[in-house]
C-alpha cells in the first residue's frame, strides 16, 4: 500500500533510510532526529510516501518543491530491494510532481547503489553532479582560527545578525550550482525557530562591519557535530576566510564535547570548498549521484 507519511512512521522511515546507509557503507549515522527535523520542511500529506508491506515500511520517498525544478529523495529497505519498491515510489513522486508544476525533477542514490542507478538510467535520468559527506574526527583540541587581516569572526546575534546574514548567505550561494533563493521569512522560520538553533554554535566574519562570511553549525547531527552552512562572499574569496569559518566551526564543537564533525559539499563545485575541506583534514566518508529528468511540458 502507498500512502503518505505521518508523524508515527518516523521509526519505521528511520529504518529504511539507516538500513539502506548501513547495507552500502557499514556504518549508519541518521537518526530519527535527522529525519525529524528534514519533515519540517514537508507537508507529510503532499510531499512524502510510505510503501508499506504486511505493516512494515518497505521504503520512503519525498519530494522537495523548488519552482519549475523539484527535489525528490527515495529509499528501499534492504530486505525489500529486487521487488519494484524503488520503481513504484519513484513513479508515484514522479507523477505527484508533475501535477503540481514540476518540469524537471532531480533524484540522488547512493553512489554505491548500482540497482537505484540502472533504475533511473531505465527511466530516462541522467546523472548531472555528485555530493558527498566529509568528516573529521578531533583528536586534540583545534588551533585557533587565523582570521586575514581586517578580518573577525564573531558569534551570531539574531536580532543584530539576522537580516545582514541573510542576505549574505543568499547572494554568496548564488553562484552555487542550482541554487534556489529562499526568503527571508522561510530562512528564518526553518533556522531560528527551530528547536535546534543555537547561535553559539554559528559564526559570522566581519569586515569593517560588513558580514564577509558565516557558518551555520548545529550539534548532533547526522552522527556528531554538522556544518550545514558554510559561505564566502565573492569578494573576499581567495584570502582564507572559509578556512577560518571551518577551524573556528572545529573549536566550537570541540568545545561542547563533539569529536566528530561532518558537512556536505558538491564535489564538483568550482568555489574550490571540496578542497578546502580536504586540507583541513576532513575525508568523504558517505555520495550520491545526483540524476535529473525532464519532465513533459
Amino acid at each position: 500500500m502507498l500512502r503518505p507519511a505521518e508523524r508515527a512512521d518516523a521509526a519505521g522511515v528511520t529504518a529504511v533510510v539507516a538500513g539502506l546507509e548501513g547495507l552500502l557503507y557499514g556504518t549508519i549515522g541518521y537518526s530519527q532526529a535527522d529525519l525529524e527535523d528534514e519533515w519540517r520542511e514537508l507537508d507529510l500529506g503532499r510531499d512524502t510516501f510510505v510503501l508499506v508491506d504486511g505493516g512494515a515500511i518497505v521504503g520512503y520517498g519525498a519530494l522537495w518543491p523548488r519552482g519549475e525544478l523539484w527535489r525528490l529523495e527515495g529509499y528501499v529497505h534492504p530486505d525489500a530491494r529486487g521487488r519494484g519498491v524503488g520503481a513504484q515510489l519513484v513513479t508515484a513522486m514522479e507523477r505527484s510532481a508533475e501535477s503540481r508544476g514540476a518540469r524537471r525533477v532531480q533524484i540522488s542514490v547512493f553512489e554505491p547503489d548500482e540497482p537505484a542507478q540502472r533504475l533511473l538510467d531505465g527511466r530516462g535520468y541522467r546523472p548531472v553532479r555528485v555530493f558527498r559527506e566529509l568528516r573529521i574526527e578531533l583528536e586534540e583540541k583545534p588551533a585557533p582560527p587565523r582570521w586575514p587581516d581586517g578580518l573577525s569572526g564573531d558569534t551570531f546575534d539574531p536580532d543584530r545578525d539576522a537580516r545582514a546574514f541573510h542576505a549574505a548567505q543568499q547572494e554568496a550561494f548564488a553562484d552555487h550550482w542550482e541554487h534556489t533563493r529562499r526568503t527571508f521569512a522561510a530562512w528564518s522560520s526553518f533556522h531560528l525557530e527551530s528547536d535546534a538553533f543555537d547561535p553559539s554554535l554559528w559564526c559570522v566574519a566581519r569586515d569593517a562591519g560588513q558580514v564577509a562570511g558565516g557558518a551555520i553549525c548545529q550539534a548532533d547531527r547526522y552522527g556528531g557535530g554538522w556544518v550545514g552552512v558554510l559561505f564566502t562572499r565573492r569578494q573576499w574569496r581567495g584570502r582564507g576566510v572559509g578556512a577560518a569559518l571551518l577551524q573556528d566551526a572545529f573549536g566550537r564543537f570541540w568545545d561542547r564535547g563533539e569529536r566528530n564533525v561532518g558537512l556536505t559539499a558538491d564535489a564538483q563545485s568550482e568555489t574550490g570548498a571540496f578542497r578546502l575541506y580536504e586540507r583541513a583534514g576532513m575525508h568523504p566518508v558517505l555520495g550520491w549521484v545526483l540524476y535529473e529528468k525532464q519532465l513533459a511540458a
